[in-house]
């Protein structure tokens, strides 16, 4: 867990399994990054929410997830 508000007005939280970071704004929007499948995003936003739940804060019951932007690569040979 990363927090600077001199360089990032968001907290960096990550987790292993699924591999993703959030990041977690003051007005209680969280962005998760990094999955490899929307499954693993709903999962990863999930456990997310249980772990600010345990360090005390009362999150949503029920999250508003939206998949918002997909990226995908390619390796198309060039050395």
């Amino acid at each position: 867990t990363e927090f600077n508000p001199r360089r990032f007005a968001a907290v960096i939280m990550r987790i292993r399994e699924p591999r993703a970071t959030a990041l977690i704004f003051a007005s209680g929007k969280m962005c998760v990054t990094g999955t490899k499948s929307t499954h693993n995003a709903v999962l990863a936003s999930k456990k997310f929410a249980l772990i600010i739940e345990k360090v005390g804060f009362n999150p949503a019951q029920e999250l508003d997830f939206k998949v918002q932007n997909i990226v995908g690569t390619a390796d198309v040979g060039f050395p």
